[in-house]
């Protein structure tokens, strides 16, 4: 099980795919509103671009975290040349990001980036797309 989030450019979640047993909804308190996930977005944005700041080696660069490790998940961010950000969200268990990432940014390219009618940076309401991400995170 894992969740996916894609945020644009400018910090916007434009794609979210929940197949994650988050602790709060087993012991039934409220789940996370749409708007809380936008606020979650937003706050990883900033985050991801204060660590792409932070380099220890003047000569070096930085494109941000990678992934972040928790007691019961680890985050891991993928961040493309576009500077939009594949977000998975994955049990501590988790061996193969990377390559669930990788093959999330090819599902977007292909169905995504390809759709004539898909405006850049706006939610992704793609139907192939969707049920591609649901095969890929369950």
């Amino acid at each position: 099980m894992a969740s996916l989030w894609i945020i644009n450019k400018a910090g916007g979640l434009i794609f979210q795919s929940e197949h994650f047993d988050y602790p709060h909804q087993r012991n039934h308190e409220a789940e996370l509103t749409s708007n809380d996930y936008l606020i979650l977005a937003g706050t990883l944005h900033g985050i991801h671009a204060i660590t792409s700041r932070i380099v220890p080696a003047p000569d070096k660069e930085s494109q941000g975290f990678h992934m972040l490790e928790a007691e019961n998940f680890v985050m891991h961010v993928k961040m493309t040349e576009t500077g939009t950000k594949f977000v998975l969200l994955a049990p501590t268990t988790q061996t193969n990001a990377a390559g669930i990432l990788q093959r999330a940014y090819e599902l977007y390219v292909e169905h995504v980036m390809k759709n004539p009618f898909y405006i850049a940076e706006m939610p992704i309401r793609v139907e192939a797309f969707d049920r591609e991400m649901h095969l890929l995170l369950r």
